[in-house]
């Protein structure tokens, strides 16, 4: 494919004419603000997933036989398929545009050597440079008491998991509180595995020694542990466990699809293991005694699976509250 500044329909003379997108001519302008307004849109529809969900419905023809489409990609039914969609347009239309000529290097900064030279984080736009999964990078100091609040809300509400599930899908740094890599968090809603499965959440972090993953399942805060008159697990609380088992069987068997990158058609899960931790939301505080806390942590040590109630949400983003508070004062 040619960029120019002017549309032409003759080709290159060394053109490939077999090869279709060689001969095809696409102006450098009209390019970069297609590049533009999808940046825009994947900005948009990351922040609004019910719309990018009824977005991805309403386009059933993208995968059709004879539309046109990404092979990579294929049938575009849903939110996930719509981003990567997205991605994979932007991506390609990028890698054809000009380099850019290099910016010379900013002269050093001079300070006196008794003053401490300040020093700054860096910027949400830099974090995610060249970061395949950077439409599921959440930034974890925007934790705020407007955020416990709006959570315990639809807690308290919630006849079941679905309304939560919908509220950290758009809430996503309410999930990444607890961690501490220094190289990023990531939050990813709904991530298919194969056809067999999908997740509630999948959250990443970075630290030095890399990328560790946590599959995340939810139940409803309305549902007890055990079955008071046998002591025995509740349905829902084996239903928890068994499907975060079942997610592990499943990345045993497709171990190196997970970790390939998204731009050879994998998950894009790198250093994903399918002895990572899981995590189960199920029920509330109050309604565990002693004997639930001592039996909910030998599953949590055989399992490799962190058990809590939805109010652990609460303490880990109040803690992170009271940690930033403490840092900025």
């Amino acid at each position: 494919m040619v960029l120019s500044d002017t549309t032409t329909s003759a080709p290159e003379p060394d053109a490939d004419t077999s090869d279709p997108d060689a001969l095809l001519q696409i102006p450098l302008r009209e390019t970069a603000a297609l590049i533009s307004t999808l940046d825009a849109l994947i900005i948009a529809l990351d922040a609004a997933p019910a719309a990018a969900a009824a977005l991805g419905e309403a386009l059933p023809s993208l995968g059709e036989p004879g539309v046109a489409q990404l092979p990579e990609v294929g049938r575009v039914t849903d939110a996930e398929g719509l981003r990567l969609q997205l991605h994979r347009l932007h991506a390609r239309l990028n890698e054809r545009m000009p380099t850019p000529e290099p910016v010379p290097a900013p002269p050093p900064v001079t300070q006196p050597s008794n003053t401490q030279i300040p020093t700054r984080k860096a910027s949400r736009s830099a974090a995610v440079v060249n970061d395949e999964l950077a439409d599921a990078f959440v930034w974890w100091d925007d934790i705020t008491d407007a955020d416990v609040d709006g959570y315990l809300a639809v807690l308290e509400a919630a006849e079941n998991e679905r309304p939560l599930q919908r509220h950290l899908a758009a809430n996503p740094h309410l999930l990444v509180q607890h961690l501490r890599g220094g190289g990023g968090r990531w939050v990813l809603s709904q991530k298919r595995l194969g056809s067999e499965y999908v997740t509630d959440f999948v959250v990443g972090e970075r630290d030095s020694g890399g990328f560790s993953w946590t599959f995340v399942e939810l139940q409803s805060p309305r549902a007890a542990l055990y079955v008071p008159s046998s002591g025995r697990m509740s349905e829902q609380f084996d239903e928890g466990i068994r499907q975060i088992l079942d997610w592990r069987r499943w990345l045993r068997d497709n171990l190196d699809y997970a970790q390939r990158p998204r731009v050879r058609n994998g998950l894009g899960l790198e250093n994903v293991s399918p002895q990572g931790r899981g995590l189960l939301l199920i029920g509330r505080a109050d309604d565990l005694n002693d004997d639930d806390r001592e039996r909910r942590r030998q599953l949590t040590e055989e399992h490799n699976i962190d058990i809590h109630t939805y109010d652990w949400v609460v303490r880990e983003a109040a803690a992170r509250i009271r940690e930033l508070a403490a840092r900025r004062s």
